[in-house]
């Protein structure tokens, strides 16, 4: 019976299993709406500069600005402002330059000096401006996609991209990190702001372990349960425990969740409610002895969560587990 529900719901051919049990192969590709960003992945960042008037100018990083003090010749500077956006004056340090108008900084400059000089009344001028932008056109200019930057993700979850320091971007969704990238632009490009878009998912997949014929990663094709996965994996070993199926997977806050899969109870009831779909990273254990629940919890769960997937993990002190009857 179990053979017969599934061949009819799969718009592709059955997979053999074990002793002559199918089960559908599916080989679409999908990305469930949860999906999140793994290393490995491949995203563009795409540039879009707001080129319209602007009714004020705001210092930027990069910028030169020459600072001048008509009674006191001897402290005019030209200075270049600082990735931290400041600049640095004589006798008083540094001053916050970044996001402020040339008027507001010189104000804010001769704030500083008068408790030291009688009517500083210092002036601020700009000499270079909109440098960050102009680096920013360079780096991307000679993209094959237009003005956009096609960024992998390494392997310790981050990405490099112009002018920003190597972001984290494994765990995350596409709109997070949409918003962090803009976050950080805003910094040092005042009116840029970007777009993102996943190009090459190489994240969604599942690793099977234990007693099964070929474990290892292997990529969701599609809706896909446990047995399935294991179908994958071409089967269980003689010498497998299929009631004490260990499934890894993750609840709403990523922390780590396991549960025991009873895939004979599975198939001798053909009970399809209880053969649970598979997410990103989850993990499946096919163990050769029984499991109690103890080998199921705390430090154990950890330990089987391989380094790669533990980008995707929170991996708190405790860890849930759920029977398969609960």
């Amino acid at each position: 019976m179990l053979a017969f529900l599934i061949s009819c719901t799969s718009p592709h051919g059955p997979a053999s299993i074990d002793n002559n049990r199918q089960i559908y192969d599916d080989k679409i590709l999908y990305l469930s709406h949860d999906y999140m960003i793994s290393a490995g992945d491949q995203i563009e960042v795409s540039y879009h500069i707001d080129v319209r008037k602007q009714d004020v100018y705001r210092i930027a990083v990069g910028d030169q600005i020459r600072v001048e003090f008509p009674h006191y010749p001897q402290f005019d500077r030209s200075l270049n402002v600082r990735p931290d956006g400041r600049v640095t004056v004589p006798h008083i340090g540094d001053i916050d330059a970044f996001g402020l108008t040339p008027m507001e900084l010189a104000e804010r400059i001769t704030q500083k000096y008068e408790p030291i000089l009688r009517n500083p009344n210092c002036t601020v001028a700009l000499i270079r401006y909109g440098e960050s932008i102009r680096e920013l056109k360079e780096a991307i200019k000679t993209a094959t996609r237009g003005q956009s930057r096609l960024a992998l993700v390494q392997p310790d979850g981050r990405i490099a991209i112009p002018l920003l320091e190597p972001l984290r971007v494994a765990g995350m969704a596409v709109e997070d990190i949409q918003a962090n990238i803009n976050d950080e632009y805003q910094k040092i490009v005042p009116g840029m702001f970007t777009s993102v878009t996943l190009i090459n998912a190489v994240g969604n997949r599942v690793y099977i372990m234990g007693a099964v014929n070929e474990p290892g990663y292997y990529q969701l094709q599609g809706p896909t349960t446990v047995t399935q996965a294991v179908a994958m994996a071409k089967g269980f070993r003689p010498n497998a425990v299929t009631s004490d199926t260990l499934l890894i997977t993750r609840d709403e806050r990523n922390n780590a969740v396991g549960r025991i899969i009873d895939i004979e109870n599975i198939f001798d009831s053909g009970n399809l409610g209880k053969d649970t779909l598979l997410r990103q990273a989850d993990i499946i254990y096919v163990p050769t002895s029984r499991l109690g629940r103890a080998a199921v919890l705390g430090e154990t769960i950890r330990r089987m969560i391989p380094a790669d997937l533990g980008l995707i993990y929170s991996l708190s002190e405790s860890v849930n587990f759920i029977h398969s009857g609960d």
